[in-house]
């Protein structure tokens, strides 16, 4: 397993989906990219959708920005009701239940306990990712906690912000921090897979 952190916008869901295609060729095996947040995201959804005519899973900068204090405010609400590790254990209950052999990626770490889980709970590999030109934290919780999760990560990066028609420059900044995983935990990812 893979988990990448980083601030809003730096670019999480972008690396995760370099680094999906690399394992899949090296590895010869499904990759699933997984969130923390989906949970969240789809309790939210009708209400997003409803009162702002947009998806919550939209991929418009705006109305992301416009619906990011809704989705911080609640999935802090739900922290102090069931626990910090609420979204944590979510998620690890949901890769718990499953039969099939994948390999996961997940991305959106944005905790250092979350790291802490990930790495001592799944032997999971971190990396710290930063776009050049998007380092601000967008929040106060993100100002606080993206310094404490990058501490915790094996890699810390920081790749160019790339033009929309330049996307694929990204695949060589993922190939370089593949290159960085240290080869027994590839070799132990491998064994858990066949």
């Amino acid at each position: 397993m893979i988990g990448i952190s980083g601030v809003a916008r730096a670019g999480k869901d972008t690396l995760a989906s370099c680094l999906k295609k690399i394992i899949e060729k090296e590895f010869d095996c499904q990759v699933e990219i997984v969130s923390l947040a989906k949970q969240l995201k789809s309790d939210l959804d009708k209400l997003i959708a409803c009162n702002f005519n947009f998806q919550v899973y939209t991929e418009d900068n705006k109305e992301k920005e416009l619906i990011r204090p809704i989705l911080v405010a609640y999935g802090e609400a739900m922290k102090n009701k069931w626990g910090k590790d609420v979204w944590v254990k979510k998620l690890h209950e949901n890769l718990k239940s499953r039969k099939d052999k994948k390999f996961y990626i997940v991305a959106d770490i944005r905790f250092d306990f979350e790291a802490d889980f990930f790495a001592n709970e799944r032997d999971a590999f971190l990396i710290h990712i930063s776009k050049q030109g998007n380092e601000i934290p967008t929040n106060e919780i993100e100002k606080i906690n993206d310094p404490l999760v990058r501490e915790k990560c094996h890699v810390s990066h920081i790749w160019p912000k790339y033009h929309p028609d330049q996307m694929q420059l990204c695949d060589s900044h993922a190939e370089i921090l593949w290159q960085m995983v240290p080869q027994k935990a590839k070799d132990e990812w491998k064994k858990i897979l066949n």
